[in-house]
C-alpha cells in the first residue's frame, strides 16, 4: 500500500491589494503545475480563514490555506518540487505571495479517518 501523507501549506498574498492576483495565480498556474509536473501529488484544495465572532479584532496570521494529497515519498516529492520550480514547469517568478511568512510541512496519518454515519443526522 502506498503511503499517503498531507503537505499543508499556509500563506498569504504579498500585500492585501494583491489578494485577487494571489489566489488567481494559485489556483490558475501554481496548483496545475504542481498537479502536471510532481508525480506523487494527487490532489490539491485552498481553503481561506474563517475568522470567528469570538476571534473579532484579533490577527490573523496566514489568510489561505492549501491541502495537497500526496502518495509516497515526502522528500522526493518534495525534491520533485524544487526540480520544477528550477526547471520552470512550476512558476514561481514573480508570484504575488509572502514567501517570508509562508509556513508548510508534510503530515503522516496515525489512525484511519473517523467519519459520521451517513444515516447519523
Amino acid at each position: 500500500m502506498t503511503e499517503k501523507h498531507l503537505y499543508i501549506v499556509f500563506g498569504n498574498p504579498a500585500s492585501p491589494e494583491q489578494d485577487a492576483e494571489f489566489n488567481e495565480w494559485y489556483e490558475g498556474t501554481h496548483i496545475p503545475d504542481v498537479l502536471a509536473h510532481v508525480p506523487g501529488v494527487v490532489s490539491a484544495q485552498r481553503f481561506k480563514h474563517q475568522q470567528l465572532d469570538s476571534d473579532a479584532g484579533k490577527p490573523v496570521k496566514f489568510s489561505y490555506v492549501t491541502v495537497y494529497e500526496i502518495e509516497g515519498d515526502p522528500n522526493e516529492v518534495m525534491a520533485k518540487i524544487g526540480a520544477g520550480v528550477a526547471s520552470g514547469e512550476i512558476r514561481m517568478a514573480g508570484a504575488p505571495f509572502d514567501a517570508a511568512r509562508m509556513s508548510m510541512a508534510f503530515w503522516t496519518p496515525v489512525s484511519e479517518k473517523a467519519e459520521k454515519a451517513k444515516n447519523a443526522e
